[in-house]
């Protein structure tokens, strides 16, 4: 009989090898992941034959299982639990992008959330290029298919393919090809919802508050809708319509100006060029030119007006007070001047062009004749003393020599081309002045260049040209 002690330690071994248990391996319900989980005494057992028998063969993190092996060869504690195995997920394509063209080398994707709505900030900002007629505005983008993934188990896992990108074009947008073409001049609108991306071209843009700091200045091949104001300092130029609750600005229309309150000026004066009519409540301190008429309900003050048809004040008070106003076929007004005796002209002239030039002409000759006077001055009259001069001082001479028979020339020039227009504008004229109540004294009326100065308050009555006496009358 064996000694009792080896039969114990024999039995003890035994023992001790019944409790061990295989390590069991585990898979997600994605098919994944794979996890070995160890129980508290893990028979020693190769876990890759473990992988193989669950149907492991994909992913397999080969370091760590022979780490793992190893450890259970030199019997080292063990975590419960390890990933040995990852799939590969699927690569899903890319979706299709809308691609606005800009005026920088990057263009600009527009197709992503943070899309919603235009800004002309926005335009400014990104340098985004306004829509030209007949030419691209954006670049559609094709999705991706995508990469399809892979499971523990060796299975493909597919890869969802990218969607087109969702569009809603407009009547005055078309696809061609992958580009979207503009039928007309203007600003591209855009926006997002749910998905679907709207695109198309106005030609009117609305300003939601006033053009100040926050939006510049503005230049748009439309109209342009302001619903605040123009503040002094900015510029509106417009291929169309103006249209501003108020204009302390400048404004330079292809079409009509509409100020819904007043045309204000401050320390500059509010100036508006306009192709079309001009329409306000009041004008104040503002200079505007038009190749239309100009509307007033309430009253004009203080401003220089040049209209190629008529200015008309027909509201209460209706009155012109001080400034310039020229036009050439009607000037109505129920009141002209004031009580102070605020000295106001309005004329009437075959062509308001003619005056506007023959004011920048005047101004031109004034300032070249100023700058020929103090060269007269500098040269004096005796050539033969400037001649006696340094050889380096002589060259310079002669240039201003030159440079005074130059200014000479230009200021006979100057009063040929004044001689001209003053012919025209004092020629016969058809138009007349209208006042619907009452003038006040130090009031200019004038028309085909020959005036009449009020020095007491007149009634209502009409002025106009009288071809036999060839003066202004008054009835």
């Amino acid at each position: 009989m064996k000694p009792p002690q080896q039969q114990s330690k024999r039995g003890e071994t035994f023992e001790e090898f019944s409790y061990k248990q295989l390590p069991v391996i585990e898979i997600s319900p994605d098919r994944m992941i794979a996890r070995v989980k160890f129980p508290p005494m893990p028979l020693c057992v190769d876990i890759f034959n473990l992988l193989a028998e669950a149907g492991v063969c994909s992913g397999i993190d080969t370091m760590t299982v022979r780490e793992l092996n190893q450890m259970l060869t030199n019997g080292e504690r063990l975590e419960e639990t390890y990933i040995v195995a990852r799939g590969r997920e699927p690569s899903d394509g890319m979706e299709g992008e809308l691609i606005l063209r800009s005026t920088r080398p990057q263009d600009v994707i527009l197709s992503s959330d943070e899309l919603v709505s235009v800004d002309y900030r926005i335009y400014k900002q990104k340098q985004l290029a306004l829509a030209e007629m007949e030419q691209p505005i954006a670049m559609i983008i094709n999705p991706t298919e995508g990469r399809d993934g892979v499971d523990v188990t060796g299975k493909s896992v597919p890869a969802k393919p990218g969607q087109d990108v969702k569009l809603d074009l407009g009547r005055n947008v078309y696809i061609s090809g992958k580009k979207v073409i503009s039928r007309i001049d203007g600003l591209v609108e855009y926006g997002r919802v749910n998905g679907i991306i709207y695109l198309d071209v106005s030609q009117v843009y609305i300003v939601k508050e006033d053009v100040d700091f926050t939006t510049g200045n503005i230049d748009f091949p439309g109209s342009v809708i302001v619903n605040g104001s123009i503040k002094a300092g900015f510029q509106v130029r417009a291929r169309n319509e103006v249209i501003a609750t108020t204009i302390r600005g400048r404004v330079i229309a292809g079409g009509g100006v509409t100020a819904r309150q007043g045309i204000i000026g401050g320390q500059e004066a509010a100036d508006i060029y306009s192709e079309g009519s001009v329409y306000a409540k009041f004008v104040h301190k503002a200079k505007i030119i038009t190749n239309e008429g100009v509307y007033v309900k309430k009253s004009i003050m203080a401003s220089e007006i040049y209209a190629e048809k008529e200015v008309i004040v027909d509201g209460a008070p209706g009155s012109i007070i001080g400034g310039k106003i020229f036009s050439v076929k009607e000037i109505s007004a129920k009141v002209y001047g004031s009580e102070s005796y605020v000295k106001t002209e309005v004329a009437i002239f075959t062509s308001v062009k003619d005056v506007v030039d023959m004011k920048k002409l005047v101004a031109q000759r004034f300032e070249t004749s100023k700058m020929l006077n103090k060269l007269e001055n500098y040269l004096g009259n005796n050539k033969e003393i400037l001649m006696r001069q340094g050889e380096s001082k002589r060259a310079m001479i002669d240039k201003l020599l030159r440079k005074r028979e130059q200014m000479r020339k230009e200021i006979a020039s100057l009063d040929s081309m004044i001689k001209e227009l003053q012919g025209k504008l004092v020629m016969n004229s058809t138009g007349r002045i209208e006042v619907q109540r009452h003038a006040y004294p130090e009031v200019k009326f004038m028309i085909g260049g020959r005036f009449v100065l009020t020095t007491e308050k007149t009634k209502r009555g009409t002025y106009y040209f009288d071809k036999k006496t060839e003066e202004v009358e008054f009835r």
